[in-house]
C-alpha cells in the first residue's frame, strides 16, 4: 500500500512541474504583442497631439504677442507727431511722404506718413512679397528720403494692390462726451492742426486663409498728443 501511495505522489508530482515547465503559449504571446502595439501606438499619437497642440498654441500666442506690439508702436509714433500725411493714389506725392514707393513702384502702398519734433519721418507702407502683402515701418532721417531703419510689423496681408487698403486709413476725432467719429483725410497733405485732426483710425485687414494663424482684423485708434 505504501508503494501504491509513493507511485501516485511521484505521478502528481511529475504533471505538475510539466505543468509549471510548458511556460506561455503561442496565443497568449500574440495577444501580449498586439496589446503592446495598441499601447504604444496610443501613445505615439497622444504625443503628437500634443506637440501640435503646443506649436498651435505657440503660434497663437506669437500673434496676440505682435498684435499688442503693432497697437502700441503706431499709437506711440502718433502720439508725439507734429503733424502726419495720408496718402492716396496719385503720381505726385508730397515731398514730405517717408516710403519705398518711389524706388518699387506699384509693389509698395504708403499709407501714413508721421511727422516727427525732430525732424525726420516715420512712415507706414504695405509691400507685396509674391502673394501676400506685408506691413512695414520705416524710418526717413529727412523729408522724403527714405534712408533710416526698417521693420516688418505683420505678413499674410493683402497684397499692395488691393482695394482694402484704400479705406484703411482715416481721420479720427475724439470729441469730449461725445463718441468717436470718422472722416475722409485730406490727401497728400501735411496735416499739422492738432484741433482739425487729433488722431487717426487705421484698420488692419485679417491675414490671408493660407497663413498659418488666422488673425482678425485689428482696428487701431491713435490719438496726437503735440502740445
Amino acid at each position: 500500500m505504501m508503494s501504491s501511495l509513493k507511485k501516485r505522489f511521484a505521478t502528481r508530482i511529475s504533471e505538475v512541474t510539466s505543468q509549471g515547465d510548458r511556460g506561455i503559449s503561442l496565443l497568449e504571446v500574440l495577444i501580449a504583442i498586439g496589446l503592446s502595439g495598441l499601447l504604444a501606438l496610443g501613445c505615439t499619437q497622444l504625443a503628437m497631439a500634443s506637440f501640435t497642440s503646443a506649436n498651435y498654441t505657440q503660434d497663437v500666442a506669437v500673434k496676440s504677442l505682435n498684435s499688442g506690439n503693432l497697437n502700441r508702436i503706431i499709437t506711440t509714433d502718433m502720439e508725439h507727431a507734429s503733424g502726419f500725411i495720408a496718402s492716396s493714389e496719385v503720381s505726385a506725392r508730397n515731398s514730405q511722404e517717408c516710403s519705398t514707393a518711389a524706388q518699387a513702384s506699384a509693389s509698395v502702398k504708403p499709407l501714413l506718413t508721421m511727422k516727427n519734433i525732430d525732424g525726420t519721418y516715420t512712415g507706414y507702407e504695405v509691400r507685396t512679397t509674391t502673394t501676400s502683402g506685408a506691413l512695414w515701418r520705416i524710418n526717413c532721417l529727412s523729408a522724403g528720403v527714405a534712408n533710416g531703419s526698417s521693420q516688418m510689423l505683420r505678413n499674410s496681408l493683402p497684397v499692395a494692390s488691393s482695394a482694402v487698403w484704400n479705406t484703411s486709413m482715416m481721420c479720427a476725432r475724439f470729441p469730449v462726451g461725445g463718441s468717436l467719429t470718422t472722416f475722409e483725410c485730406d490727401k497728400n497733405v501735411l496735416l499739422a492742426d492738432i484741433k482739425t485732426f487729433p488722431g487717426v483710425f487705421i484698420t488692419i485687414p485679417q491675414t490671408l486663409s493660407s497663413a498659418d494663424v488666422l488673425q482678425a482684423e485689428q482696428i487701431i485708434i491713435a490719438a496726437r498728443n503735440f502740445g
